[in-house]
């Protein structure tokens, strides 16, 4: 093989081709929904205030932010794990302003979810996904941004995808799936409740 004899083409069109082509969605990353109803989340979000009170909290991926010790999953949440067999912890996080949490996945873990128990009226405080390969499809990711916005759109082929708050929703999704919360630029406490399963090993 000698490098010096390869030939590439190049094209200075600006135009797209006519050829349609059929996306087809290969390796998706799934992030589950749901809502837990107002008491629920009242409840927890007094639950929060109590284990602040009752000390400091931990050092993770907060920045300023308070972050519970780690606690069991409280019962009333267990009908929400769509899986009939797991182990899992949880821990409640309190962020006032200019509070946020860097990006971070939760390693040694099958799953990862927040529910939103207090949410400041200014939503600005979002929960951010990095695209697992955003590196390394960086520019596929913008050629489809540029020329295919509607493929984009479907599929949401971005290299970040953000969540704004809402309480009493409830997500679940891959803990290996980086992600980061944005700091709260209010003056309202943002509140809510982060945990992870580990689901029983299977033989493959």
């Amino acid at each position: 093989f000698n490098a010096m004899n390869t030939q590439s083409n190049t094209s200075n069109s600006t135009g797209s081709p006519s050829i349609n082509y059929s996306p087809i969605p290969l390796f998706p990353s799934i992030v589950l929904q749901t809502t837990a109803p107002t008491s629920l989340i009242e409840g927890l979000a007094e639950r929060a205030y109590e284990l602040r009170a009752e000390g400091e909290g931990l050092d993770a991926s907060n920045m300023g932010g308070w972050h519970s010790p780690l606690q069991p999953i409280p019962e009333m949440l267990h009908k929400y794990m769509p899986f009939p067999e797991w182990e899992g912890t949880c821990w409640y996080m309190i962020n006032q302003n200019m509070q946020g949490n860097y990006s971070h996945n939760h390693p040694q873990n099958d799953w990862a979810g927040v529910i939103w128990l207090k949410v400041p009226k200014k939503h600005d405080a979002k929960l951010e996904f990095e695209h697992p390969d955003c590196f390394a499809q960086y520019n596929a990711i913008n050629s489809m941004g540029e020329h295919h916005p509607e493929i984009r759109e479907r599929f949401n082929y971005w290299q970040a995808y953000a969540f704004p708050p809402k309480e009493g929703v409830l997500l679940l999704f891959p803990a290996s799936l980086r992600h980061r919360v944005y700091f709260n630029q209010s003056d309202e406490d943002r509140v809510a409740l982060s945990f992870n399963l580990a689901l029983p090993k299977t033989d493959i």
